[in-house]
């Protein structure tokens, strides 16, 4: 049985505080989305969050709560990937690029068709 001590693991590389995961989180969807007003909005509806708590997010200032996150990562493929990395885990970012290229091929396969259709 393992000691519940209450501290960290020493010496773990995937240990960060709730600063830097802010910081990495706020950069992601900054990257992503922007520093606007509809970045806030998007944030908000992806989420459920008011507007100051979004605002916060974007500018890394404090860091999503677990079930928050977890919505961030489904909706921002930026926010997964951060993820990814910090769990050390980066080999797994070539299936979201995967998936990013097969929605932008459906997209041009719409637009072909349509083309031909007229």
């Amino acid at each position: 049985m393992v000691r519940n001590s209450g501290s960290q693991l020493r010496g773990s590389p995937f240990v960060l505080s709730d600063a830097e995961l802010a910081m990495h989180v706020g950069l992601a969807l900054m990257a992503e989305l922007g520093a606007t007003r509809r970045a806030t909005k998007t944030v908000m509806r992806w989420t459920g969050v008011s507007d100051r708590t979004a605002r916060i997010w974007l500018h890394g200032q404090a860091s999503p709560s677990g079930a928050h996150l977890v919505a961030l990562a489904a909706a921002s493929p930026a926010v997964m990937k951060v993820l990814l990395r910090l769990t050390g885990n980066a080999d797994l970012e070539v299936g979201i690029r995967i998936r990013e290229i097969e929605i932008g091929l459906e997209q041009a396969l719409v637009v072909i068709r349509s083309t031909h259709q007229d």
